[in-house]
This record gives structure tokens, sequence and C-alpha cells, in this order.
């Protein structure tokens, strides 16, 4: 006799899943400086510069000079001729003495005396420097006082928006058991 068998066939679940991408963003707002600048103030003062320029040894050498200053370098010239007269006599009376020389020691003396020239010098001595400068260079005084420069930042903070993404679950094959009699009858009694 042929026992019944009882077959039992399962069929598993199958889940399946169904997702969405999460998304961010950001975005990030410039800040605000708000720069205010004060200036700075500069003032200068300038003092005049000076150039003395002193040609007065130059008039002298063109015979142009002060009344006072031609006085006495008359009275100069006057005393060194006088000087050099002295001298002169001094040796025309050696000349003279000298018996020893036959010569007319006078008649020369007269003869060099006649035409000779004694000229007073009344102009300065001619140089390339004779004009004077003098240069006096002017200050400048220079006053800073600095400016600034201030500031009221004002910050954005950054803004963030997310999406979060979606993940679902659903079953694409529901579980199934399944009994079945294999063989014999049902009404089989033993």
């Amino acid at each position: 006799m042929q026992l019944p068998r009882i077959q039992i066939s399962q069929q598993y679940t199958k889940i399946g899943l169904s997702r969405s991408p999460s998304q961010l963003s950001i975005e990030q707002p410039k800040a605000e400086l708000n720069l205010h600048q004060k200036n700075a103030k500069v003032s200068m003062t300038a003092e005049k510069s000076q150039l003395e320029i002193d040609s007065t040894k130059a008039w002298s050498a063109l015979g142009s000079a002060k009344l006072i200053e031609l006085r006495d370098r008359i009275a100069q010239s006057s005393f060194g001729i006088s000087m050099q007269n002295i001298a002169e006599i001094a040796q025309n009376g050696d000349r003279m003495m000298d018996i020893s020389n036959h010569s007319n020691a006078f008649a020369d003396i007269a003869r060099q005396n006649a035409f000779k020239d004694r000229p007073v010098q009344i102009t300065g001595e001619p140089s390339f420097d004779n004009v004077d400068i003098q240069y006096t260079p002017g200050v400048v005084k220079t006053d800073v006082q600095g400016g600034g420069v201030t500031f009221d930042p004002v910050l954005n903070y950054p803004q963030m928006k997310f999406d979060p993404g979606k993940l679902e679950a659903y079953v694409a094959q529901k579980n199934v058991i399944t009994f079945s009699v294999i063989g014999g009858n049902w009404d089989a009694s033993i």
C-alpha cells in the first residue's frame, strides 16, 4: 500500500528597495565690509631760500669800486710808490758817489727820471672768482596726521539646504507555503 506523502513547497519573500538620492546645496553670501576711510592730513610750511650775490670784487676789478675802498687803494699804492722812490734815491746816491764809474751818473739819472711813470693802481685784481655767491636753502617742514580705515563687517553665514533622500522598501514577492498530498487517497484508511 502506498501511503500518501505530504509535500511542502515554500516561496520566500523578496523585498525590493527604491531610493532617491539626497541633495546638499551650500551657498555662501559675500560678507559686507562697510569700510570708512578718514583722509590723512598733510601740512607743509616752507622757508624761502636765500641767494646772495656779492659782485663788489668784480666792480672793483673794473675800476668802479666804492669811494672808501678806492681811497684805501690809492693810499696803499702811494705808500708803495714812495718806498720805491726812497730805494731808487738811495741807489742813485750810491751811483753818484761811485767815483770809479767813468760814466756821467747825473745825466743818466736825469734821463731815467724825466720819462719815468709812476702809476697809481686804482683797480682791483682781476680774477675768475670775483663774484661771491652764497646760497642758503630753505627748509620744508612737513606735518602728517595719519588717517585711518574703520570697518564694520557684517558676516553672512553659509546657507545650507539638505534634502534627504528616500529609501522605500516594498514586497516584490510574497512568501507562500503550500502543502500538497502526493499519492494515495485521502479517504483511505489504514
